[in-house]
């Protein structure tokens, strides 16, 4: 058995025999490695393992391994951001199991939620060219919600408030389950007002730049209300297709000020700069723009989710679902986690004829061999870690 260190090396040769390979070992559990999920462009590396207990097999989780802290300071918040969401239990949450820092690299241990990322939901929409339906809009950013009004309203064991915020709710963060169930993911970037957490002094923007709020892109302290801002742009993403970055502007937004020299966690298609001015002009006048033939309720959660001042928004995620919920109770009041599902599964199908239509007009679109679900997922470049073994820590 090998123990795997980088991307490349954990494929199998072209027709050698699959066998176990350990990843590693978190008391009397072995985590094998089946295959690789997904590389980041933070350099961060998911990976789907199965893991087997001494008396037998114990089914499948993801294994995320994260960037290794360079110093003492930043080894020490990691490990208190992902001993934060130990503290989580929600059924909107996928949960996180262990945190084992191995070869030099944290590697963290989740639930697996079989199913499909909103990333690539989105995608599969834009190949068949239609939104997904208001209903799975509402239904599924509803559930985010919930998700991250418990995480927000986390306590500490003096029952002083935690001020939790997740800084990267984003569609590749947020998965949609076989069954329709709604699970948000990867809180290991996530802040909060832990007694004695030392704050990073670098202009650096943790989480998806392209979702972050205003006040991140602004390096001002964050609440639960910089969350909303994110997901009421996944909000706006799903029900109409569209994301403000994506809209040309004319004339283009002046430049923001050189004192906000911003660093972005991972690549972007578009100068940090750019984004930064973009987000922090985003006028409601563009929003309604954004959001013509949203119905009028759920348009209006939109706008408000989105203000520029934090003030004018929702003042938490609990008020921007239940909002949510009242547009659904009156207008798609039996909507639940099998019409998520069943849309997925159209949504993919419905990408799959338009590529077919599309190749037999144009002798062939796609890659060879590459399927509709493989064309709607985004490829990252890989990355790798280095070897120094430390302790680890399980819940």
């Amino acid at each position: 058995m090998t123990t795997p260190d980088t991307p490349d090396t954990l494929d199998d040769a072209p027709g050698s025999p699959r066998s176990p390979r350990v990843l590693f070992s978190v008391g009397g559990t072995v985590f094998e490695f089946v295959r690789k999920l997904e590389v980041r462009s933070t350099g961060e590396l998911l990976m789907l393992a199965r893991r087997r207990y001494r008396n037998g097999l114990g089914g499948l989780v993801v294994v995320k391994r994260l960037r290794n802290p360079t110093t003492f300071v930043e080894r020490r918040r990691l490990v208190e951001e992902v001993e934060l969401t130990f503290r989580l239990h929600h059924p909107n949450i996928a949960q996180v199991h262990h945190l084992k820092l191995y070869r030099g690299a944290p590697h963290v241990v989740m639930e697996y939620v079989e199913g499909r990322s909103l990333d690539t939901v989105l995608n599969l929409a834009a190949m068949r060219r239609r939104p997904m339906s208001p209903a799975f809009g509402a239904h599924v950013v509803a559930e985010v919600a919930d998700a991250l009004h418990h995480a927000h309203g986390q306590r500490d064991d003096a029952n002083r408030p935690l001020h939790i915020v997740h800084r990267d709710v984003s569609p590749r963060n947020i998965r949609v389950g076989t069954h329709g169930e709604v699970k948000l993911t990867h809180f290991t970037v996530a802040t909060s007002r832990l007694a004695g957490r030392e704050d990073t002094s670098r202009p650096l923007v943790k989480g998806d730049i392209a979702y972050a709020s205003p006040e991140a892109l602004l390096r001002v302290p964050v609440d639960a209300r910089s969350d909303v801002f994110s997901l009421g742009l996944v909000l706006l993403e799903l029900l109409t297709g569209k994301h403000p970055l994506a809209v040309e502007e004319t004339p283009p937004p002046p430049p923001v000020p050189q004192t906000l020299a911003l660093e972005a966690q991972g690549p972007t298609w578009m100068p940090v700069s750019e984004v930064a001015s973009r987000i922090l002009r985003l006028e409601p006048e563009l929003v309604a723009r954004l959001s013509e033939g949203v119905p009028a309720p759920l348009a209006e959660v939109v706008r408000r989710a989105l203000r520029v001042d934090p003030v004018d928004r929702f003042p938490n995620a609990a008020e921007l679902g239940l909002a949510l919920r009242e547009w659904l109770h009156t207008h798609a009041p039996n909507h639940g986690r099998h019409d998520v599902a069943q849309e997925v599964v159209r949504a993919a199908a419905e990408a799959t004829e338009r590529r077919n239509q599309s190749e037999l007009l144009e002798n062939g679109v796609l890659p060879e061999g590459l399927t509709t679900e493989e064309a709607a997922l985004a490829t990252e470049p890989p990355a790798s870690a280095g070897e120094d073994p430390l302790d680890d820590m399980e819940r």
